[in-house]
Parts: C-alpha cells; sequence; structure tokens
C-alpha cells in the first residue's frame, strides 16, 4: 500500500486525536478499542509529512468466510474534503481483494447535528461512489429517531453454484445485554450447541429483562438457513427488518429481526 502503513501503539494517540477532530464520542470508543491487547491488528494509518492524518482498518467476524467490516475510518479535519478518504478507503479495498477477502461492510449512521447537519452523509456518498450498496436500515437504532444503515461491498465474483441447504441447528439464549454505541437499544446473546431450539416462552423471557432494564428495542439476526428459527421469532412478535447477503459465505444471508417495545 503506497499511502498506508499498518497502525502502531504509538499511533494510538495521533489517531485519537483524527477522530476527535470529527466526533469526540467516537475517538473515546475507539481508543478503548485501540488500548485492547491486539485492539491496533489490522488498522493502518495515513501520513502527510510525518504527521498521522487518517485512519481506516476491519474487523474479521468469526464464523464467516473471508468476511470483514470496516473499521473506525476517519480523516483528520484539516485534511477533509481534499481526496484522502477516497485514496485512503481504495488502497485498503485493493488490499483485502489481494489478500481474498470476498466481501466487506460498513455501518452508517443517519445523525443529523443541529448546527453541522447530517454529520455522516459525506461519507455514506463516498462508499457508495466506490461500489457499496445499501442492504439494511435499522429505524431508531442508536437512538430514536437515530438510524443504522448497513452497506456491503463485494470484493471478488460469487462461487455459488448450488442451493444452500438448510441445518436444523439447535440455538439457546445465554445473554441479554444493550448493544454498545447505542441508547436503548438490546440484543441476547447466543449459541448454537444447545439440545434443541429455542421457545418463544424462551424469547419471552428476554424480552421481560430487557424491558425491565428499560430497553426500547430489542435487535437480532442470524444465520438464514437456520430452520425453525424465523418462524419462532415472528410467532413470538419479531418483525424481519432484513438480511445482509452472502454474509456468511456465498448463499448464506444474515437474517435481521425486531421487536419494538
Amino acid at each position: 500500500m503506497n499511502h498506508l502503513r499498518e497502525m502502531q501503539p504509538e499511533d494510538i494517540r495521533p489517531v485519537f486525536e483524527v477522530i476527535e477532530s470529527q466526533d469526540e464520542e467516537d475517538a473515546e470508543e475507539a481508543l478503548a478499542g485501540y488500548q485492547e491487547i491486539g485492539g491496533t491488528m489490522d488498522n493502518y494509518v495515513m501520513e502527510v509529512n510525518n504527521r498521522v492524518i487518517g485512519v481506516t482498518g476491519y474487523a474479521t467476524p468469526p464464523g464467516c468466510d473471508e468476511t470483514h467490516w470496516l473499521a473506525w475510518t476517519y480523516i483528520h479535519d484539516d485534511y477533509a474534503n481534499q481526496g484522502n478518504g477516497r485514496i485512503m478507503l481504495t488502497e485498503l479495498i485493493r488490499h483485502l481483494k489481494d489478500k481474498g477477502g470476498r466481501m466487506l461492510f460498513v455501518k452508517v449512521s443517519d445523525y443529523v447535528d443541529e448546527e453541522d447537519g447530517a454529520i455522516y452523509a459525506a461519507a455514506l456518498h463516498l462508499y457508495k461512489s466506490l461500489g457499496f450498496i445499501e442492504q439494511l436500515v435499522h429505524k431508531n437504532y442508536y437512538e430514536e429517531d437515530e438510524s443504522q444503515t448497513i452497506l456491503a461491498l463485494r470484493l471478488k465474483d460469487s462461487e455459488t453454484t448450488t442451493e444452500v441447504e438448510t441445518e436444523d441447528c439447535p440455538v439457546e439464549f445465554n445473554a441479554v445485554f444493550e448493544i454498545a454505541e447505542t441508547d436503548g437499544a438490546y440484543s441476547f446473546g447466543w449459541h448454537d450447541e444447545a439440545d434443541s431450539v429455542f421457545t418463544p416462552e424462551d424469547v419471552s423471557i428476554g424480552i421481560q429483562q430487557a424491558r425491565k432494564d428499560n430497553a426500547r428495542v430489542v435487535f437480532l439476526s442470524f444465520p438464514q438457513n437456520y430452520s425453525k428459527v424465523r418462524e419462532t421469532l415472528i410467532a413470538s412478535g419479531f418483525t424481519q427488518s432484513g438480511m445482509l447477503t452472502d454474509y456468511f459465505e456465498d448463499g448464506v444471508h444474515e437474517e435481521h429481526f425486531t421487536y419494538v417495545l
């Protein structure tokens, strides 16, 4: 990569300043992640005259075939709107393609600031100009009236030639928690090593706990080929809110569900 280099622990402070120039809350959240063991792995910085002016990178979720999520991606306010963001992302995308990446996803908020307007409108425009396609919108995700849009970029051609079979996979809930960076949006932790698929009664217990914690909405997602999961959630009052195409592997999508409290 011509303009990017791997992020090092000593870059954490200047990267924090890059993000802080655009969003103080994101800067604090990113700082906590970078300071964890291995927190700078798969992150990259962009420099101009030996000054760190940008940061980008990716995270790789478990259980997927070469699927990646775009990590914190920011250009310092002093260097914004000069084409640096496009250069940075173009190089990262090329790097992921070279290493065999299959899908790249990114999350964008529609937050509107009273003074500065739609904060992430320029980023959304850039992503779409680079080929990202909108796949899913979670209404009122981060807080009331602040939604989340998820976009996807295919990095290599699909290899699916046959229909993916449905799996009779037993799923059990094991946690109820508030989603990071949200106000009152909850989800359930789960694993697929149970004796049977969760029941409507199990779902009800989770919803009751979320309600006790003053949750306002519950978001869940599962592999689309897990049998009985969709029908149980729909019977429990969840609505299907969309899916991320080819998320786990080509032909295996991630279905998303919403329950408004």
